[in-house]
């Protein structure tokens, strides 16, 4: 694995066994092991065609939103504290497939974005990649996705109610709030401000990713599968929240992409044809039926005891949110996961002028540089 975030790190390594799962046995310490064979099902294999180790390196801590990968997660499982990840069975329906799965930390555990590890470390099979990242990464870093699992961007600008009723969308409440806390100067906020939503001055670019409603009077970014529900179960008092997704304000980029680095699409292809199938179909038995996964989630981020928490309560609103709000579904095809070529077309329009304003080198591509749905399984859809 590439480097890590020391600050995340203990001074040994802390690897413990996921106990919320009977395979796991005790809570005692054990290293990952990703040479150890693994039985192959009559069902899925992936033994002969897959690295024997898939990757995958999520964008942030463990949370409802990578439940899809989760759900492929065997009970034999094991987490460390020391590398920020969590490995075991790659798992169909709780048979195995012949290799194992692992699943990375990202957000503070990374020294560099999701797209610069998976050129840095070619054991990563997947990584996260949102379409917006993937065009302005196309020159140095180009990838390729081949798999959507959240139709809607979860993101979200977001406000007290409370003290700002009238407003419903971004350009409402910035007639009343003074200040919108985004972290660093992120494109969509550039575009709103191109579109006249709000100005530039009312733009704080210091958020901390803390619950900030609870002492200012302020807007800031967040996810409509998160704070909203985090606000409402405040110990100190319950804030209802307005909000408007970014998606429905115009940037309707797609937002947690699996992709793979460009370049190993062919040495990977034999791979993808059987694997992307089964993301497709384990993000909508995740939707389905999230127990199983979110108690895997919520194991795996105690054992990485940081700041970063999750309860219960957490990961069953957030997969039940992506389904009320329509976040996981099918899009203008009946095919699920895939990414819809006019759509990504309108948005590499869209979105280049604002980032070339930004003062980056963006390619003239079209959505097949960026995506391919030529291994999804048509017949897969949601119905949700």
């Amino acid at each position: 694995m590439s480097k890590r975030n020391m600050t995340f790190k203990s001074a040994l390594a802390v690897v413990l066994s996921l106990s919320l799962f009977s395979a796991c046995g005790s809570s005692e310490t054990s290293s990952t092991d990703t040479t150890a064979p693994v039985a192959t099902p009559s069902g899925v294999s992936l033994a002969d065609v897959c690295p024997a180790t898939v990757v995958v390196q999520t964008d942030w801590f463990p949370e409802s939103e990578h439940g899809g990968i989760y759900q492929l997660m065997g009970d034999d499982a094991v987490a460390s504290k020391d590398t920020g990840a969590v490995t075991g069975s790659l798992v169909v329906n709780g048979e195995p497939t012949g290799v194992k799965l692992e699943i990375r930390a990202g957000g503070p555990f990374l020294e560099s974005p999701v797209v610069t590890e998976m050129y840095q470390d070619n054991a990563i099979t997947f990584g996260y990649v949102g379409t917006d990242v993937a065009i302005t990464r196309y020159n140095d870093a180009p990838t390729l996705a081949v798999f959507n699992a959240l139709n809607v961007n979860p993101q979200v600008v977001l406000w007290d109610a409370t003290k700002h009723p009238e407003a419903k969308t971004i350009a409402d409440a910035a007639k009343s709030v003074k200040t919108f806390y985004v972290y660093g100067d992120p494109s969509w906020m550039r575009y709103f401000i191109a579109q006249g939503l709000i100005t530039k001055e009312q733009v704080d670019s210091n958020y901390k990713g803390n619950l900030l409603l609870a002492t200012d009077d302020a807007a800031h970014q967040g996810f409509a599968t998160s704070e909203p529900y985090k606000y409402a179960n405040l110990e100190t008092g319950a804030i209802t929240t307005g909000y408007q997704l970014i998606n429905d304000a115009g940037w309707n980029s797609y937002a947690q992409n699996l992709a793979i680095r460009k370049d190993r699409l062919e040495e990977l292809r034999p791979c993808l044809e059987k694997i992307v199938p089964v993301l497709q179909q384990a993000q909508i038995d995740y939707i389905a039926d999230p127990v199983r996964a979110n108690a895997l989630i919520i194991s795996t981020v105690k054992t990485y005891d940081s700041w970063w928490s999750q309860s219960e309560g957490d990961v069953a609103n957030g997969a039940a949110s992506q389904k009320d709000l329509g976040i996981v579904g099918n899009g203008e095809t009946a095919t699920f996961g895939d990414l819809e070529e006019t759509r990504v077309n309108e948005f590499i329009a869209k979105a280049t002028p604002i980032l070339r304003e930004q003062g980056l080198e963006i390619a003239d591509i079209t959505a097949s540089d960026i995506t391919d749905n030529e291994f999804l399984d048509a017949s897969i859809t949601y119905q949700g």
